[in-house]
Parts: C-alpha cells; sequence; structure tokens
C-alpha cells in the first residue's frame, strides 16, 4: 500500500478507501476496475481522517473505528474494546529463544572456517547427536525439549520432539567448564557464537525459565486462524512462537484461551489484528493489544469447565485421526462461542455477521 500524507488536519476530512476481496494476478483491467469504485468484490468506504488511525502508534484502519456510520463490524469490535483490559496486561507475552546459531550453515563454514558439515547442530541437537556427545548426568540437565511452531494446534500442543536445545545462560550455567562435555561441543562453534553472545557458550536471547516450564498459551507467529494450544509441560520453542503466561491470579489462562479461540474473536485479530493477506500474524504488539473481559473467578467456569473437556480430548494421541473426537470438540466449540456472544450482548444479527467471517472449517 502507498501513503500519501500531507501536512495540515482536518478530523472530518474524508478518506475514500477500499478493501479488495479479489485473488489472483492484479492486471492492469482488474486494477483500473478496482478503483473506479465499480468493482463488486470490493467493499467500499469514506472514513473520516480521526477515524482512520486508531492507538498510540497510528496504525490505520480502511474501514475506519466509527459506529456512526452503523456498520456492524464497528460495532461488534467496540463493544470488544470498551469492556477489556489489554492481553498484555493481564498476561505476560513473550517470544520465544532465539538461539543465535541453532545449526551449522553454508555461512558458517565459509566465514568461520568451522570444520563441520551444514545441518550440524550447535545448540539444537537430534536424538543422534545427544548420544553422541556422550553427556553427563549434570550436562543432561541442561537439555530442554525443543518444539516448532508447527506443533501448536487449536487448543493444545505437540508433547513429542524428536530436538532438544542446549539451555546456556548466566541463569543455569555458572562454569562450561564444570560440563566438559557440552564445552567441548560448543568451543567448536565458539566463533559462531562470540559473534552475538555476551559469554561464548550461552544463547542469544534464552529468555526466563517459567515462561516454558508451566502453564501456557502458545502461539504460532502466523496462522490462517486463531489457533491458540494449551500446555502446562516442559515447551521450549524458537521466535516464531510466543508464550502467553498469567500475571493476574484473578483471570485464569483456561478463561483466556476460550476467548482467543472462540469465533468472535477471530472476527477481532482479522480487522484490529495485524495481517499479511488472510493470514493473522500473531506477533507480541497485535497479541498484547487484544482486549480481555475481566470477569469474576466464578463467572470463568463455565469457560474452563468447557475447555477442559476440550483438552481431555485433544491431548489424546489419536485426536488428529479420530473423527468422532474432532466432531465433540467442535460441539464444544460451538458452546464456548455462544458463551462468548452472551458475555459481550451480541444480538443475533451480530451473531450472523461473526459466524459469516469465521475462518475456520
Amino acid at each position: 500500500m502507498i501513503t500519501i500524507l500531507q501536512k495540515g488536519q482536518d478530523e472530518n476530512a474524508v478518506a475514500k478507501t477500499a478493501i479488495t476481496q479479489k485473488q489472483g494476478v492484479a492486471k492492469q483491467e482488474t486494477l483500473r476496475q478496482i478503483l473506479s469504485g465499480n468493482d463488486p468484490e470490493t467493499p467500499y468506504y469514506q472514513v473520516k481522517q480521526k477515524d482512520l488511525y486508531d492507538g498510540d502508534d497510528y496504525q490505520i484502519r480502511l474501514q475506519g473505528t466509527s459506529i456512526e456510520g452503523h456498520d456492524p463490524i464497528q460495532t461488534i469490535l467496540s463493544k470488544i474494546k470498551t469492556h477489556g483490559d489489554l492481553l498484555g496486561v493481564i498476561c505476560n507475552v513473550n517470544q520465544g529463544i532465539v538461539t543465535g546459531a541453532d545449526k551449522v550453515s553454508k555461512k558458517h563454514i565459509e566465514k568461520y572456517g568451522i570444520k563441520a558439515s551444514v545441518g550440524d547442530g550447535i545448540f539444537i541437537l537430534s536424538k543422534r547427536e545427544i548420544v553422541d556427545l556422550k553427556l553427563s548426568a549434570d550436562e543432561k540437565k541442561l537439555l530442554r525439549p525443543w518444539f516448532k511452531n508447527s506443533d501448536i494446534l487449536r487448543w493444545t500442543a505437540s508433547k513429542d520432539t524428536k530436538k532438544e536445545v542446549i539451555y546456556s545462560n548466566d541463569e543455569t550455567v555458572s562454569d562450561i567448564e564444570d560440563l566438559p562435555n557440552l564445552e567441548r561441543h560448543l568451543a567448536k562453534f565458539k566463533k559462531i557464537i562470540s559473534a552475538y553472545a555476551y559469554r561464548w557458550h550461552d544463547l542469544h536471547r534464552s529468555r526466563q525459565l517459567k515462561i516454558f516450564e508451566g502453564p501456557k498459551i502458545v502461539v504460532p507467529q502466523r496462522s490462517p486462524l486463531n489457533t491458540f494450544g494449551y500446555n502446562e509441560i516442559p515447551w521450549y520453542a524458537s521466535a516464531d512462537v510466543y508464550f502467553i503466561t498469567t500475571k493476574n491470579k484473578e483471570i485464569s489462562l483456561k478463561y483466556i484461551l476460550a476467548l482467543l479461540n472462540s469465533q468472535l474473536y477471530y472476527l477481532w485479530l482479522y480487522y484490529q489484528g495485524k495481517r499479511k493477506g488472510e493470514i493473522l500474524e500473531l506477533y507480541q504488539a497485535p497479541l498484547s493489544e487484544i482486549p480481555i473481559k475481566k470477569i469474576l473467578e466464578n463467572e470463568q467456569k463455565s469457560f474452563i469447565n468447557l475447555v477442559d473437556k476440550i483438552l481431555a480430548l485433544t491431548k489424546d494421541n489419536d485426536y488428529l485421526k479420530n473423527s468422532e473426537k474432532q466432531a465433540k470438540v467442535h460441539d464444544y466449540e460451538k458452546q464456548v462461542d455462544q458463551l462468548v456472544y452472551k458475555l459481550y450482548s451480541l444480538t443475533p444479527e451480530e451473531i450472523e455477521v461473526v459466524e459469516k467471517k469465521d475462518g475456520r472449517p
């Protein structure tokens, strides 16, 4: 998008905007038809300047932010926005680990003269590589299970992984010489690690252990749907995963999980979050800015009970192949949606708008 800004301010000046739903190659004739204002697949808007920008960083909202125009989507979004605290206030939202060097690359070999093969593990090791290192019991304590963003499903996340990360930082390692086998392994890549780490054997950005160890919501950086998983096991991942952990004990993570995975919150993320095409970009800023309605602990129980039923099904190893369990989860999801609609006092007409926009199959 090309943005043209002009000095001066007129809050009532009107901007003509368009958000096309067309897909495919943008040929000259296609663009001409869209810009002429006559394309049937393109909604057109007239937005006052004061309603064109949103938030402290002035994000551009092509549909506007006002409910004066009786746009049902803006009315719905306004209900969410005005009845909640930001997720970043209620919870911690943290990016995953930046190792600095997962494995050996061709560039590493060329730049540093490393005697290794492309793909050899540096901080991220396979089971075979771990066996070959002949680690002591104390050294094995530094290994943590390493997952990918593709291991995250709606409601849950994979429990099995074939990779582990060497979790070396000032919280876990006081003297690397006390860990001779790990020291010998990492010393081979000292030139690579020293380029970014304060100590030559540490991860670049390791984060705090408690982020990965306890109850948490895990989120892939990009997803076509609002995909929020939950687990309470040691679960470590890279920077393309975000971790939501509790800050306010009065607000249950499972209650928050119910909201985030609902149809209504897909609408919020689609229109108020960050997108690339139809893909939701679930970075720290758009996640932290999601409003969460604070309700009493006893009022959260109906949400939590449904989430517990969903988690009991999705945690099973056969869930992805069991159509009966998937159907039950789908039914529970509908019940969650109804609770969320009631929470925000949506009318039947507004519910119809939300469900029409739902991105789930």
